[in-house]
């Protein structure tokens, strides 16, 4: 059996900055100042943080939380999660999949969103895996501190017994957050060439993108090859339909009914993401996040993210055609 050879994997080291925070985890039970347990304290999200002590009361089980202030960002440092990254990379359809369906399925995979977020119709289970792995956003300045707040519209209304009235500060009206300056974030990721160049129509495997009726296939890859060719209209980009792909080395030969993208249309698919990457700005919670380099390696290696073991391997342009993982037969 022949080894699948070429680039399988473009993965890719990711460098932003930032102010503040643009991702938060939301109110968390903590102890204040006064050893009493608080929750009006809003905290961001921190890798690896519990808000549980490890104290134990004997008598009942109950379980003390950390103070507010007890917080190291070096050993658990703040994070913008992939779901939100992910989020705001492909914004301009963020909504789109929530009028996807089976007669409009076309629609939605001759774009970004079908060829490089994925997504999944309940109804019918078409479905198309992401190529895209994006890790979190790990930030590495440690910058935060605790700052507390006051909200002076948070007032409670007394009538007296006379009938007058008076203002007392509600519970709610001072809480805390934990902030941060500003910022600095380092992430990985990867495209899968396998994922991204071969785009199933056929349920026999549960991975059927869209359901298509008898001499559909040329017309729906004619209209992907036409969508790839507007990212970059210099090139020729080919999308080819065929009743009997079949994935290298399996025993039964197997193959399904689907579309193969060629060589150029996998570049140029790369290319795109990496530019949406480069470009991406989160601007929300009155902080925001901003890409400031990105490097790639165009990984023809079987080592999984090579660009983050060892860096000195990687292939800053590719050395050899994207790796060819199905058949026609």
């Amino acid at each position: 059996m022949s080894k699948i050879t070429g680039v399988k994997s473009v993965d890719f080291k990711i460098t932003a900055y930032g102010y503040g925070v643009v991702n938060w985890n939301g109110p968390t039970s903590l102890t204040g100042n006064d050893g009493k347990t608080v929750d009006n304290h809003t905290l961001p999200k921190l890798r690896g943080f519990s808000n549980l002590s490890g104290k134990v009361k004997e008598e009942t089980g109950y379980k003390y939380r950390k103070e507010i202030t007890d917080i190291n960002f070096k050993e658990t440092p703040l994070y913008i999660s992939q779901n939100c990254i992910r989020h705001h990379l492909f914004r301009d359809q963020s909504f789109d999949l929530h009028y996807a369906k089976d007669k409009n399925l076309l629609d939605v995979l001759a774009s970004i969103t079908g060829l490089i977020r994925g997504y999944v119709v309940p109804s019918s289970q078409c479905k198309r895996t992401s190529p895209l792995l994006i890790t979190d956003f790990i930030e590495q300045l440690g910058n935060g501190n605790f700052e507390q707040l006051s909200n002076a519209s948070s007032n409670t209304e007394i009538i007296n017994s006379d009938g007058s009235k008076t203002f007392k500060r509600g519970d709610n009206s001072i809480f805390s957050k934990t902030t941060f300056g500003d910022t600095e974030y380092i992430a990985y990721g990867s495209i899968s060439i396998e994922q991204l160049q071969f785009i199933s129509l056929d349920k026999k495997f549960d991975r059927a993108a869209m359901v298509i009726k008898e001499g559909d296939g040329p017309k729906i890859a004619q209209t992907i090859a036409s969508f790839i060719k507007s990212l970059d209209p210099a090139k020729n980009p080919q999308a080819t339909f065929h009743a009997n792909y079949v994935r290298k080395g399996t025993i039964f030969q197997e193959g399904e009914v689907g579309i193969l993208l060629d060589n150029t249309a996998i570049d140029i698919l790369v290319h795109e993401t990496l530019s949406m990457l480069q470009d991406l700005v989160i601007k929300q919670a009155k902080g925001y996040m901003c890409v400031d380099a990105i490097e790639v390696d165009y990984n023809d290696s079987n080592k999984m993210m090579r660009i983050k073991r060892h860096p000195e391997q990687a292939n800053t342009e590719p050395q050899d055609d994207y790796a060819l993982y199905f058949k026609a037969q």
